[in-house]
């Protein structure tokens, strides 16, 4: 992570982190891009794509973008809703743009 310390009226110490990498929501990532999960917005769909073995960190293969979106975890795919995938926050494996 990239500090910054960005000036504040009457602040002493106020230090943002930057995330190292941009990350995008899951529906931004076309079919067939590894992508590397980052962020689970939403803490119901957190919950659940854990329990399905998709941590922080976790790469897997987007197979189809719409509804439902397919990700391949491992040797698993995983149907995901549009809502569910558009509170997935990810970067590509090779941190390429988009």
């Amino acid at each position: 992570m990239t500090s910054v310390t960005p000036f504040v009226a009457g602040s002493v110490d106020s230090t943002v982190r930057l995330p190292a990498e941009t990350s995008m929501p899951l529906t931004a990532v076309p079919a067939g891009t590894t992508a590397v999960l980052q962020q689970v917005c939403d803490s119901r769909s957190c919950a659940m794509l854990r329990s399905l073995g998709l941590t922080d960190g976790s790469r897997f293969r987007v197979c189809r973008m719409g509804d439902p979106c397919i990700i391949q975890v491992r040797s698993t795919r995983i149907g995901l809703s549009r809502e569910v995938a558009r509170s997935v926050l990810v970067t590509t494996a090779d941190g390429a743009p988009v």
